[in-house]
């Protein structure tokens, strides 16, 4: 019978790639391999390996997402059961575009959404507070000397935004914090302005059209 795991935190600043007023793309410490964590598991690198590479599919299509929040239980064992094995879209904060190993760690590149719950994560980000990870999963465990080692099949259902953090592993450095602004076009007094030169509008049109300037739409 498989277990539903719910991770404790992975409690650090993200390393910000990106960032517009809009949303943020930061990296992250989404999980660490062989180690015995503060909730007495230990997750297998080959474990990990297998399940980050059947998330593959939901990554490269942008399906990866997670919440801000663990899902709190209502105590009806029925809904609690389908609501933490669900991420539900208007909960949705972020989602993993891409992940690497570096050494045991899994770092996840993360990207804020459009979303109220993705706004709060974005300004959270902008205002420099460290963040959790936390993972939900399914998996059976094997009890060994008073450790859970998460056993393979393991399903990752998500990592969530959360804010206390469990994991002796965790690191916090804000020295490597960094945001990213782009605004190349912007409009002032009924000007438009491009590398701080403003044009009147139907000027800034003409030279466009006629390739005197370029125009370069914002990251989004």
């Amino acid at each position: 019978m498989q277990n539903f795991i719910v991770e404790g935190a992975l409690f650090q600043e993200a390393e910000i790639v990106k960032v517009t007023a809009e949303k943020a793309i930061f990296k992250i410490i989404l999980q660490t391999a062989d180690e015995i964590n503060q909730n007495k598991r230990m997750y297998p690198k080959k474990v990990l390996a297998n399940a980050m590479n059947q998330a593959e599919d939901r990554i490269n299509n942008r399906k990866f997402l997670g919440e801000m929040d663990h899902p709190l239980a209502t105590g009806n064992d029925i809904f609690d059961g389908v609501r933490q094995t669900t991420v539900l879209l208007k909960e949705a904060s972020h989602l993993v575009r891409t992940y690497e190993w570096r050494g045991n760690n899994i770092v996840g590149e993360c990207e804020t959404l459009r979303t109220p719950n993705g706004k709060i994560a974005l300004g959270l980000l902008l205002d420099k507070v460290t963040i959790g990870v936390s993972l939900r999963g399914m998996a059976e465990l094997s009890r060994e000397n008073g450790i859970n080692i998460v056993q393979d099949p393991l399903y990752i259902i998500d990592y969530d935004l959360v804010s206390l953090p469990s994991h002796k592993g965790s690191t916090v450095n804000f020295d490597e914090m960094r945001f990213e602004h782009k605004s190349l076009i912007s409009e002032s007094k009924n000007c438009i302005c491009s590398g701080g030169i403003c044009y009147l509008p139907d000027y800034f049109d003409k030279l466009v059209e006629s390739k005197a300037i370029k125009f370069f739409q914002t990251w989004v």
